[in-house]
């Protein structure tokens, strides 16, 4: 700074003479770091760190910024004020310029100085045990209109709006592909992941032995894939790929037209336009769900009650460890995978890994029979004894068998019952299928005649009956449907309970039809 050099003299002269005072008024140490742990000068004028100071220098020397001649504290800019924060990024600003190029009277300026002074006493002070962050970078350093400005028409804004080559790679046709990449899409608040704000080290983070801010590609993932249905919304392929326009599928059949052959001609475009989910062929390319694992928090906090209430809360949590503390994202994130397959990838196998991934739970009204759960006009759970005592499925189901089809099952059988029980109960699960099965033919001739009622008072009934008659009646067939579809026989007692309240709600239904 020019002004610096002005007052050199009288600052070295000062130092001594108040050195003493401003250590007595500087804050504890704690309290300071606790406070305000990114402060600049800090960081680099310490014996504690200098691996880290020299990894960052010897990367530096191999970036664009070296070859340019921006130097550290034209990105490290200390705030102005070393007792406060640097500001929580509130926006993007348009070309401000950093701390130490503003305007400032005389007095205010040595304030500052002495300030940083004083700051700097107080950490060479400190014992090697001191754990400190490393020093923000604010927004505000890389937009300035030198570097990377936010506005500005031609050349001057070029840098915000201009399509960047992220990645290219070669499809399996050995066609070339790249992923693009826009800075101005990204800083879109309409675009913001559970509206968390984006800054230029949000991606702009990580330091290698070849480039000084790197861009991790599991941050993309993180946030692209992260709580999204693949192929949807910020997770669309096309968000970040170009749809190949070269054919898949080239027919090539002798005796047809040009005109018939492009027609025909199957491409990702055609695909898209007629809404084919990409997960059609592209099914195990994202893995993994970038959860935060709760023992994670424990690296650095202790278990109390006061931290851990809110560990599962976004908003603070971003706010406390990114905003506030420069954290990564994978200090608290697991990655997520994004990746093409290998050449002994199953396509087949990959399908078949889930039946969830294209097919509703096939055993959901089972699972609900044997934990005594869902359907309407239950108080409380009502699992059966097996499920309590962690009975599963081919606990029961262990007997070879096809189905109607020819397909290969495992049956349950009287002989699992003996097996576990005794001689005597060999017959119940045959009694309990017929008890089911009488109550569930009750039911069904009671939903009948609810139907017909139904169908008998249209137009006659209000619309505020009607409405509320159709609801029990639905009520109702959401139970016989639980029943049916679970099979009453994992559950006898719950099965009853279900068809009981359904029977009540179609006589109700009746009733409010004769009464109105």
């Amino acid at each position: 700074m020019k002004k610096f050099t002005a007052y050199s003299t009288v600052m070295m002269i000062t130092i001594n003479l108040i050195t003493p005072l401003l250590s007595a008024q500087t804050p504890p140490v704690n309290q300071t770091l606790t406070r305000n742990p990114q402060f600049f000068c800090g960081y680099c004028h310490v014996l504690t760190y200098p691996k880290i100071i020299k990894k960052a220098y010897q990367s530096w020397k191999k970036d664009k910024h070296e070859e340019m001649a921006v130097s550290c504290e034209e990105c490290h800019y200390p705030p102005e004020q070393m007792t406060v924060r640097i500001p929580e990024h509130e926006k993007i600003p348009n070309d401000e310029k950093p701390a130490g190029e503003k305007k400032q009277t005389d007095s205010e300026f040595i304030k500052t100085q002495l300030a940083v002074l004083s700051r700097q006493i107080t950490v060479l002070g400190m014992e090697e045990s001191v754990v400190r962050t490393k020093p923000r970078i604010d927004d505000r350093s890389c937009t300035t209109s030198n570097c990377h400005p936010t506005t500005g028409k031609g050349e001057k804004g070029e840098y915000w709006v201009k399509k960047l080559n992220f990645k290219k790679y070669q499809r399996s046709n050995q066609t070339e592909a790249v992923v693009s990449f826009t800075h101005e899409l990204h800083f879109d608040k309409k675009k913001w992941v559970n509206g968390q704000q984006l800054h230029c080290s949000t991606c702009h983070l990580h330091q290698t032995e070849m480039k000084h801010f790197e861009v991790s590609k599991k941050s993309c993932f993180l946030c692209h894939f992260k709580n999204t249905t693949f192929a949807e919304g910020r997770a669309k392929c096309s968000a970040c790929h170009e749809i190949p326009k070269d054919p898949i599928i080239q027919l090539t059949k002798t005796g047809i037209s040009a005109e018939s052959a492009a027609d025909s001609t199957v491409t990702h475009k055609t695909l898209e336009e007629n809404n084919v989910p990409c997960a059609s062929c592209h099914l195990q390319h994202v893995q993994g769900n970038g959860i935060v694992n709760q023992g994670k928090c424990l690296n650095c906090h202790e278990k109390s009650q006061s931290i851990m209430k809110d560990w599962n809360n976004q908003l603070i949590v971003h706010q406390e460890h990114v905003a506030a503390q420069t954290a990564d994202c994978f200090n608290c994130h697991e990655t997520i995978q994004h990746q093409l397959e290998s050449k002994d990838y199953d396509h087949i196998d990959a399908a078949l890994a889930d039946c969830r991934e294209c097919h509703a739970e096939p055993h959901f009204h089972q699972r609900q029979l044997l934990a005594g759960i869902g359907g309407y006009g239950m108080e409380k759970p009502y699992p059966i004894k097996h499920y309590e005592i962690n009975v599963n499925c081919t606990g029961c189901h262990n007997k070879e068998s096809h189905d109607e089809k020819g397909r290969a099952i495992k049956e349950a059988t009287a002989e699992t019952c003996v097996s576990c029980h005794s001689e005597k109960e060999r017959g119940l699960i045959e009694q309990w299928k017929g008890d089911v099965a009488d109550f569930f033919m009750e039911a069904r001739d009671m939903e009948q005649e609810a139907l017909e009622a139904l169908e008998a008072a249209k137009g006659k009934l209000s619309e505020a009956t009607f409405q509320q008659a159709m609801a029990l009646f639905q009520n109702g067939q959401e139970n016989l449907r639980i029943v049916d579809s679970g099979g009453g026989v994992h559950n006898k007692k719950f099965s009853v309970s279900l068809l009981d309240v359904a029977i009540i709600h179609f006589e109700d239904v009746m009733d409010m039809v004769k009464a109105d």
